[in-house]
């Protein structure tokens, strides 16, 4: 740990602002990075003599924040970030978990939970970083489940989060449904945030996601479905009655829930994001497949 006196913190504060930048994200730094948690830096101004711990050096800190204004993204730089309940671990080869899909990990818990049967096995396709697989694997401790990823360096991140769950769930490397065969009709519950950004917009991301952020995760195709139809297309894996709850971009509720109807689901079911923006279709699995 390294003290300094609360003035020299927001002398240096307005000195790495000036850079550019935007005041969140420094503050995110100084949170995650350095362990100043967010509330106490505008309490400083009240108590400049007061004496603050770091858990890095300012040194280090600006050298962290140079990178960043290079449009590397703090997350990476930094090997970690906060999600729900969890510090996950993250890297170049899996995409960096966003505050929404938290929303995608709530409805996935409450269907999952709401389910007349009860709980079940459960799957996570596409797992990235492995931070729904934890989520499901931590609300359902009782449950076995299997998360799916078919990029090697992707696998690698996730295994280092679902350590601490490693007996309840199998981490596979294939493409979608395809590892899942030994579980073929008993998912209660599937859960995937696929690519979905249609190929022609990714040259209009932010640098930093554009960048820095595995392509695959994100190109979801020319018209951002690609990967939604490769989902569908095993929905028979379903237990009867079992969930399949996707996260997806603007403006494309409408085409999926035309595609999960024609692929015999349910109970198709818009849900909204913080904003009240669609973000997140579910959809049930019928009890018998025509």
């Amino acid at each position: 740990m390294v003290t300094y006196v609360a003035a020299t913190l927001l002398a240096w504060r307005r000195e790495r602002l000036a850079e550019g930048g935007a005041a969140s994200s420094l503050a995110w730094l100084l949170d995650v990075g350095a362990g100043l948690e967010r509330r106490r830096i505008h309490s400083l101004a009240l108590h400049p003599q007061a004496t603050v711990q770091l858990s890095r050096d300012l040194d280090e800190l600006t050298r962290l924040w140079h990178r960043h204004l290079r449009q590397e993204p703090l997350q990476y730089l930094l090997g970690r970030c906060p999600w729900r309940d969890f510090m996950l671990t993250v890297a170049p080869g899996a995409l960096i978990p966003r505050p929404e899909t938290e929303l995608l990990a709530d409805l996935a818990i409450s269907l999952m939970d709401g389910a007349p049967a009860g709980p079940g096995p459960w799957a996570d396709l596409g797992t990235g970083s492995g931070c729904l697989a934890l989520a499901l694997a931590t609300a359902f401790p009782q449950c076995q489940g299997v998360a799916v990823d078919q990029d090697p360096a992707a696998l690698a991140v996730a295994a280092r989060n679902l350590t601490t769950v490693a007996e309840r769930v199998h981490l596979l490397a294939g493409n979608w449904w395809q590892p899942l065969r030994p579980w073929w009709g008993r998912l209660t519950m599937v859960v995937s945030n696929p690519p979905y950004i249609p190929t022609f917009t990714l040259a209009q991301l932010d640098p930093v996601v554009r960048c820095h952020e595995p392509h695959p995760a994100l190109d979801g195709g020319p018209d951002g479905l690609q990967a939604f139809r490769a989902v569908l297309a095993g929905v028979s894996a379903l237990a009867p009655g079992g969930w399949l709850v996707v996260e997806h971009g603007q403006r494309q509720a409408s085409a999926l829930e035309t595609l999960f109807t024609t692929a015999g689901l349910t109970a198709v079911r818009r849900h909204q994001d913080l904003e009240g923006n669609d973000r997140f279709l579910a959809a049930c699995a019928p009890h018998h497949w025509p």
